[in-house]
C-alpha cells in the first residue's frame, strides 16, 4: 500500500499497475496526458514514465509492480 499526502511530486516510475482506494489527485505524464485519480480508478505505469502527482485529498492506493 502506498500513501501520499496532499501536494505535488514528480517520480520516474517502475512497471506498476495499482488501484485507488480513496482520495483525489491528477497524474500528469511526461507527454501531457492527464489522468484524474478517485477510488476506483485502475491504472498501469512503465518503467521510466516521468509523472506528476497533484493531490488533492491523501490518496491511498494498492500496486503490483
Amino acid at each position: 500500500m502506498w500513501e501520499m499526502t496532499p501536494g505535488t511530486a514528480t517520480d520516474v516510475e517502475v512497471d506498476e499497475v495499482f488501484v485507488v482506494l480513496s482520495g483525489s489527485a491528477t497524474l500528469t505524464f511526461g507527454d501531457g496526458e492527464q489522468v484524474v485519480l478517485g477510488p476506483g480508478s485502475v491504472v498501469r505505469l512503465r518503467a521510466g514514465e516521468h509523472t506528476t502527482w497533484a493531490v488533492r485529498e491523501t490518496i491511498r492506493k494498492i500496486y503490483v509492480a
